[in-house]
């Protein structure tokens, strides 16, 4: 199977190819400043490379293109980076690992704590984000992106207790749980940054702005999956998959997996363009609640592009092994 043909091909997305002038930079701030100096404790020299390989960086930029300072691009980075870091130090973790991370963190994120009152190894990345996002959006949104954070962390704990037990959610479950796992909807809040506009909370709750949020993160989700499918198949992690999910429950082929997947990722698509071109009216809001959305489309085509040109997280040996992480 050529998981890169498919991604590729298979793919398509009516939305803007961007990248910001910054990734290079960002890059290069990413590898030396975090990576070999902030983070250099925390893991090998062989798992550093690997992360660097990982280029978060690139991602960034492919995020967040319109960014106009390299200033707001550094906790944007700092924020991705970390994604990435948790993501794989908790995804082998146990049930009370998880709560313990969940409750220090976002306690970091919201200011209740400091990181040498939170003990775990990535505070002061956390603190840091939030002092830079501070910055630029008010503690409001912090905090709203805080209770994001804390939503994947609720759906990491459930996707422990499915791992623990080696059992295969259903379909539905999976999708609904994938919604808080992917941390996609914390990242579509921190758009605010870069679009430098604050809306107001009733936009945010709005069910129509609720279920692009929700579609977004589907349909990212589709394509991590199948671009994840060699990497969980290598580490047993498979039971979070979509594609892995479909083959077992309704016992067809890998291939046939990988089809339904595109399907329902198709279907969503769909959803989110129809949504997207019959948006309530927002009064003065309207053109900010439009690049909301159009930069959730910039998500899902740049997620493509970093995929196929730059990260090599997702190939064979692209990403760290549980022993090479620091216990949580």
């Amino acid at each position: 199977m050529n998981i890169r043909k498919i991604l590729n091909d298979r793919f398509n997305y009516p939305f803007p190819n961007l990248i910001s002038p910054f990734a290079a930079t960002l890059q290069e701030v990413t590898d030396t400043q975090w990576i070999d100096g902030e983070l250099k404790d925390l893991v090998p020299f062989s798992t550093r490379e690997k992360y660097k390989q990982t280029k978060t960086g690139f991602m960034s930029a492919r995020w967040w293109p319109k960014t106009r300072s390299f200033e707001r691009m550094l906790p944007l980075g700092r924020f991705m980076l970390w994604s990435m870091y948790n993501d794989d130090m908790y995804e082998v973790a146990t049930v009370a690992e998880v709560r313990n991370a969940q409750e220090r963190s976002v306690a970091v994120l919201k200011g209740q704590i400091t990181p040498e009152e939170a003990q775990i190894p990535l505070a002061y990345q956390l603190y840091a984000i939030r002092e830079g996002f501070m910055e630029f959006i008010p503690a409001a949104s912090v905090n709203r992106f805080a209770n994001a954070i804390n939503d994947y962390f609720d759906g990491l704990e459930m996707e422990v207790l499915y791992k623990q037990q080696k059992i295969f959610p259903t379909v539905g479950n999976l999708l609904n749980i994938r919604v808080r796992i992917l941390m996609i909807c914390a990242f579509i809040d921190t758009i605010e940054i870069q679009n430098e506009v604050t809306l107001p909370d009733h936009i945010y709750a709005h069910p129509v702005i609720k279920r692009l949020y929700e579609l977004t993160t589907r349909i990212i989700g589709y394509f991590n999956d199948v671009q994840s499918l060699l990497k969980d198949e290598e580490s047993g992690e498979v039971y979070f998959n979509v594609v892995k999910v479909l083959q077992h429950h309704y016992q067809i082929t890998r291939d046939d997996a990988v089809a339904e997947t595109i399907r329902l990722h198709d279907a969503d698509l769909e959803a989110f363009l129809v949504l997207r071109a019959a948006l309530p009216d927002f009064g003065k809001w309207n053109d900010a609640v439009l690049a909301l959305i159009e930069d959730m489309g910039a998500f899902m085509k740049g997620w493509q592009s970093v995929s196929l040109l730059e990260t090599a997280r997702y190939g064979i040996n692209g990403f760290p092994q549980a022993a090479e992480l620091p216990k949580a």
